[in-house]
């Protein structure tokens, strides 16, 4: 017998990589998860996504703020990423 066949496509996400390079003594992590880094690191999320990231000094050191893609003081950043981005990280 004949058949009706339909198939739907939906397009990918549309991915972004934010990265993050640190100076100093201390870590950045994200939530949702992806970055956990020393010095340099970056993940992929999708496009519109609120990436919050957390600054750790390490013991000792203080966190002296946020460069790039986030500013402020505050050990945490919220970036909607939108496009690739870099955000900064230092600490002393």
């Amino acid at each position: 017998a004949n058949r009706v066949v339909t198939a739907s496509f939906e397009p990918a996400a549309q991915k972004y990589t934010l990265s993050v390079s640190k100076t100093g003594l201390g870590s950045v992590s994200s939530s949702p998860r992806g970055i956990s880094c020393g010095k340099t690191c970056a993940a992929a999320f999708n496009n519109g996504t609120a990436v919050t990231l957390t600054a750790k000094p390490a013991r000792k050191h203080a966190f002296l703020g946020w460069s790039g893609g986030c500013s402020g003081t505050a050990l945490k950043c919220t970036v909607n990423l939108t496009a690739h981005t870099t955000v900064g990280a230092a600490f002393n």
